[in-house]
């Protein structure tokens, strides 16, 4: 697909995501994809941060589609340092599970050797978890938690990498708009439509990924599940609305009120003049955030009208509002906030989107014509 809609939509998303993504359209019934992040994260990650640590994505096909698979992902230069320790995450997958088919390795660097892994010292491997002294949670002592002889771990290395191999991919995000345009039925919608389905499809994995990574528990996608969220994408997603999840979209787009860009915005000192907390102010943030991103959708959509409508409603609730309340005395920038928000504007979706362009109206750039001010 040429249309930028494409990179739009998909771009953002964590490399791993994007991988395990690749796996779902195949998924048959009894068969499990789990995610599990092997480093210590923060409590304030985001879903795009996931590319900085290891991940390891598992396969459980009990159609034997693919069997299982143990999965990781790098999008940076690997070498044979990386490599041994992408051997190691891959060695207690192995003790623990033992019922693994192969473990791939994809990536997108083109420059990476396909005997990568048989470069790696199996003896140095051993030798670096059998002296470890490192804190608990490294990778060298979780394997020596588990108390095998040099032999034992020398034994396992070898099958981890007998079974290894490397898969390098030009375009992910190619590959996955090809791998779902039977799944979201791709031939039977507008091109937007299809790749703003299988965006909403990601976010919501992404969401639910994030909060199990935060919580630091491991993922774990059932084919049931999936085709609850393939049933409710094709039934929400169609030529007619095309608005993508609210909730998904505020799990996976944080606002920070300390970053200049935002506190230099002319949105953010507008409602700085409306006595509201932060997390008021968060909420507001987030509403305009989503109208934006909802906007971008329909002019790739070819609707231009309904953003005209929605944002010359908007404005003009604002106007009503304001005369209104200079007319009683109550001209105040919180009393023009609240009350044009209350206003209907059945342009609109949902209420986000309609919260949302009242507070889009208020950044700079905006036309002079349109422009809301809480406090002129």
């Amino acid at each position: 697909m040429d249309d930028k809609s494409g990179i739009y939509s998909l771009g953002g998303f964590a490399y791993q995501i994007l991988v395990l993504g690749l796996f779902i359209p195949e998924m048959r019934n009894g068969d499990e994809i789990s995610f599990e992040t092997i480093d210590d994260v923060e409590t304030s990650l985001r879903q795009e941060e996931l590319d900085g640590f290891d991940n390891v994505v598992r396969v459980n096909s009990l159609s034997k589609i693919s069997g299982h698979s143990s999965i990781q992902v790098k999008k940076t230069d690997i070498n044979t340092t990386k490599a041994a320790k992408i051997i190691k995450n891959w060695m207690i997958t192995e003790i623990t599970y033992r019922d693994i088919d192969n473990y791939v390795l994809y990536t997108d660097r083109k420059n990476t050797s396909l005997d990568l892994f048989n470069s790696v010292s199996i003896s140095k491997i051993v030798d670096e978890i059998l002296t470890a002294n490192e804190k608990p949670s490294s990778i060298n002592m979780r394997l020596k938690s588990f108390e095998c002889s040099a032999g034992e771990l020398e034994e396992i290395c070898k099958r981890v990498v007998e079974k290894s191999e490397i898969k390098i991919f030009d375009d992910f995000e190619e590959e996955i708009k090809k791998s779902y345009e039977r799944f979201f039925l791709s031939s039977a919608v507008t091109t937007y439509v299809y790749v703003n389905r299988l965006r909403d499809f990601l976010s919501e994995i992404a969401a639910e990924i994030l909060e199990c990574v935060i919580n630091a528990k491991a993922y774990t996608l059932n084919y049931e599940h999936v085709a609850k969220l393939q049933n409710r994408v094709i039934a929400s997603i169609t030529d007619e609305r095309i608005e993508p999840s609210y909730a998904n979209f505020k799990k996976l787009n944080k606002i920070n009120l300390s970053d200049l860009a935002i506190s230099n915005s002319r949105e953010y000192k507008q409602l700085c003049e409306c006595n509201l907390e932060d997390s008021a102010i968060l909420r507001n943030l987030i509403y305009g955030e989503y109208y934006a991103e909802c906007k971008f959708g329909y002019y790739e959509a070819g609707k231009q009208t309904l953003v005209d409508d929605i944002e010359v409603t908007a404005y003009e609730n604002f106007c009503e509002t304001k005369d209104q309340l200079q007319l009683l005395k109550k001209d105040t920038p919180r009393n023009r906030l609240d009350k044009t928000k209350e206003m209907s504007n059945e342009n609109a979706k949902n209420k986000q989107i309609r919260y949302g362009a009242c507070i889009g109206l208020t950044k700079d750039n905006v036309d002079p014509g349109l422009q809301i001010s809480w406090k002129d």
